[in-house]
């Protein structure tokens, strides 16, 4: 691995070293920053595009990923069309020309498609063959590749996006950077991602469903992300809680996962005609532990 992809050993958002404060379910150590609470741990050598292949979107099996990613679609897409609203009220760009738009770390492509049907000019980038394949059958611009390793043009973007994707890479200030060059001034940069100051964080503590390892390896606050987007030359313009659409599907199987003492019962249910009556319907799921940012290159 090189090395500044290997775990920080001081905090990459404010400089400070860290300090030990939960044991996380694998046994590694949660390292936090003191200062701005952005969280981490010492994660081994792993090739992503060995762990995100299709039986991270497509195995009830793997311990890793989802049963079903294609079941979540019309739920991603509802979701997709409420960031775009944000976007559009904090783009300070004119009417010249097309929009441009980048996700990075855009998966099969269902935010693309929306802002493509909105007028967008998309193209993304994303570390997933298997996610590549399918967001090339939807007739978008995807690139396969590590976005710490992808050269993006600078200036080239009016949006860059990273929708529930800084978490899980390593290097998540060189991305920010990277991101914030591609943007023209007054772009916008977009993303999404756990809170570890949340409520539901404080109160769960290890036990914290977005503490999903070994996937996730950075854990941020609001303080982290606005010093963090800070150095990539971005200013903050709002942070909000995100509420994601998803199929009550989804949702059992999510709690049968995650639930020992109903696990068994969840999963009858899971299997039963109540799924199946309800399984095609998406409601909006929320523990306030989910934030989105929004942010624009300075002028």
């Amino acid at each position: 691995m090189s090395p500044s992809f290997a775990p920080p050993r001081v905090c990459p958002a404010c400089d400070t070293p860290p300090r030990r404060t939960l044991r996380l379910s694998n046994g590694a150590w949660l390292q936090q920053c003191p200062r701005c609470l952005l969280g981490w741990w010492d994660w081994p050598a792993f090739d992503p595009v060995a762990f995100y292949d299709q039986t991270y979107f497509q195995s009830a099996d793997a311990p890793k990923g989802y049963d079903d990613y294609a079941a979540l679609e019309a739920g991603l897409r509802r979701t997709a069309r409420g960031r775009l609203r944000r976007i559009a009220k904090h783009w300070q760009g004119g009417s010249s020309g097309p929009r441009r738009l980048l996700d990075i770390g855009c998966g099969t492509g269902e935010f693309l498609d929306e802002a493509r049907r909105q007028g967008w000019e998309v193209c993304g980038v994303e570390v997933s063959v298997y996610a590549v394949e399918q967001a090339h059958r939807r007739g978008l611009d995807v690139t396969h590749g590590s976005i710490e390793d992808f050269p993006l043009a600078t200036e080239a973007y009016d949006c860059v996006t990273l929708w529930d994707a800084i978490e899980h890479v390593r290097d998540p200030l060189g991305v920010l950077r990277a991101a914030g060059q591609a943007l023209r001034p007054g772009g916008i940069l977009a993303l999404s991602t756990g809170d570890v100051t949340s409520l539901c964080a404080r109160l769960t503590g290890p036990r914290w469903h977005l503490f999903n390892l070994p996937e996730h390896l950075y854990f941020f606050s609001p303080a982290a992300l606005g010093r963090l987007l800070a150095r990539a030359g971005c200013r903050m313009t709002q942070t909000t809680h995100e509420v994601n659409w998803l199929p009550v599907a989804y949702l059992l199987e999510r709690l049968r996962k995650s639930s020992r003492g109903l696990g068994w019962a969840l999963g009858q249910v899971c299997r039963g005609p109540v799924l199946r009556a309800i399984s095609g319907s998406v409601v909006p799921a929320t523990l306030g532990d989910v934030i989105g940012v929004y942010a624009v290159r300075r002028l």
